[in-house]
């Protein structure tokens, strides 16, 4: 089963981080194709890491059932838990290249939500700093630079973090973060943020930037 983390999360100082990968930066990988046969591929949980890839529980939306019965190359179906006439929850082996990434770093693990679409793969990652680094070092060697990075308001409340910011990106951040614009689903915009603020849109904008490319490059 997996090996959860012995110690608390503030001991730990584990951080979130969002990966999008573009279908476009991921076409040469064997999930590409997943889309077209599943809409929407969910992760749900994990319950094993194994030398063989990551066996958990997925989500699937599909046109019709008899998609289940395929071979996707990015997962194989173990077992159909339960189904509708367009969706099941299932037990899969995710064995492609980025989840056997996973399978090898214990300190970084998926949760909620990560899924593949039409839109692309986003992955919603927990673990610790080196963990992080190592995962988005591996995924640039997969994928170039097609994919990108945002870090959850978790990571970004970090006083590690903070202190990297200037006083004005640091107020601008807080109180983005504050007003939920980093919650999912974003709570607020840029302009609610700008007005709360009285400053323009344009320099919450500016300082939003400023500091999300400080935190990001801190943790190559």
């Amino acid at each position: 089963m997996v090996k959860m983390p012995s110690k608390v999360d503030n001991d730990l100082n584990l951080r979130y981080m969002q990966v999008v990968i573009s279908l476009e930066a991921g076409s040469s990988l064997p999930g590409a194709r997943v889309p077209h046969s599943f809409p929407v591929c969910e992760f749900i949980t994990l319950l094993e890491r194994t030398e063989k890839g990551l066996l958990c529980y997925l989500r699937l939306e599909f046109a019709s059932p008899q998609e289940l019965q395929g071979n996707y190359g990015g997962f194989e179906i173990l077992e159909v838990i339960s189904r509708t006439s367009h969706s099941a929850l299932v037990k899969a082996l995710a064995g492609g290249p980025i989840s056997m990434i996973f399978c090898k770093h214990e300190d970084a693990w998926w949760i909620s939500p990560t899924l593949m679409s039409h839109n692309g793969f986003k992955m919603t990652i927990r673990g610790t700093k080196d963990g992080l680094r190592r995962i988005r070092s591996e995924l640039s060697l997969l994928v170039g630079n097609g994919f990108s990075v945002k870090l959850g308001s978790e990571s970004l409340q970090s006083p590690e973090f903070s202190d990297l910011l200037p006083e004005k990106q640091r107020l601008v951040l807080d109180k983005a973060i504050e007003m939920g614009y980093y919650s999912r689903p974003r709570g607020c915009t840029q302009r609610d943020v700008a007005e709360a603020m009285n400053i323009k849109q344009a320099t919450v904008s500016e300082h939003l930037q400023s500091a999300e490319s400080k935190i990001i490059h801190s943790i190559r």
